[in-house]
């Protein structure tokens, strides 16, 4: 039987008041940043910042009392733990520079939000099909990178004169930024070179990120679905794992089948 000080943090009101120290944290930490600052404003904002420490030591440790080894078995659970484990780290002598990672506290955001926590979760869900997209996307760059050398390296050798200068330029390219500014020198001299960089952006810009972006949305729909089916389930509901065409095909045959009853027993009524 669990306590009700350790189930405090299933609370929503508690929930909602572990964001808003989040959210005043992030302020607190946005302020220590500003030049010019005296020494009484930040020793009363590094009090602030401990004083948000503390509350979120004091969530994770009711938590790990109620959940015990189980508080690690959730991959949300152990980043919250590493993230305010570092912020205990001293900020003195050669571990210092890890006080710099405090501000990763106001990942707990994406944690403490549903919405947020699906967007991440689709994110991940989506890495494999990602990774191969950005696979084909760096064969292109570097055959195109060999191409572009050979063709402009003479012509304009500040943005094509080596391999590595070449792979800026052509990401430059891939971002849509500033490209004409590079491009329309060299198609001046060269009336024929628009044979290269219009296909490379078609093919990358236009095709092979948006293709990306299409696995990242629907890895993010997927994740949705999931979170529908754990919210049916813990209410005892049956979900199903099919995919809505599936459904759809299910539900056609259905209606068939339902068809198929009606008209027969019209026509027997009709017999009669």
């Amino acid at each position: 039987m669990t306590l009700p000080l350790f189930s405090l943090p299933e609370n929503r009101y508690f929930q909602h008041f572990i964001i808003g120290v989040i959210l005043f944290n992030a302020a607190i930490l946005g302020l220590l940043t500003q030049p010019n600052l005296s020494p009484d404003a930040i020793t009363l904002l590094n009090t602030l910042d401990d004083a948000c420490l503390v509350v979120f030591i004091f969530e994770i440790t009711l938590k790990l009392i109620a959940n015990r080894l189980r508080f690690f078995g959730d991959g949300w659970n152990v980043f919250d733990f590493i993230v305010v484990g570092i912020a205990l780290v001293p900020g003195t002598g050669s571990l210092s520079v890890l006080r710099a990672f405090r501000v990763f506290r106001l990942m707990r955001l994406v944690n403490s939000i549903p919405s947020m926590r699906r967007v991440m979760a689709g994110m991940f869900a989506a890495l494999p099909g990602t990774a191969s997209v950005a696979g084909v996307l760096l064969v292109m760059l570097y055959v195109s990178a060999i191409m572009a050398v050979n063709f402009f390296g003479q012509v304009d050798p500040d943005n094509f004169g080596d391999l590595g200068v070449t792979f800026f330029t052509l990401f430059q390219f891939l971002t849509m930024e500033g490209w004409p500014d590079v491009a329309r020198p060299i198609v001046e001299k060269m009336p024929y070179s628009w044979m290269f960089f219009i296909p490379f952006i078609l093919l990358t810009t236009f095709t092979t990120l948006n293709l990306l972006f299409g696995i990242i949305v629907e890895s993010m729909e997927q994740a949705k679905q999931e979170e529908v089916r754990d919210a049916m389930a813990e209410q005892g509901m049956e979900s199903s794992n099919e995919s809505e065409e599936m459904r759809l095909v299910l539900i056609e045959q259905e209606i068939r089948q339902i068809r198929e009853k009606i008209s027969a027993l019209t026509n027997r009524m009709d017999g009669i």
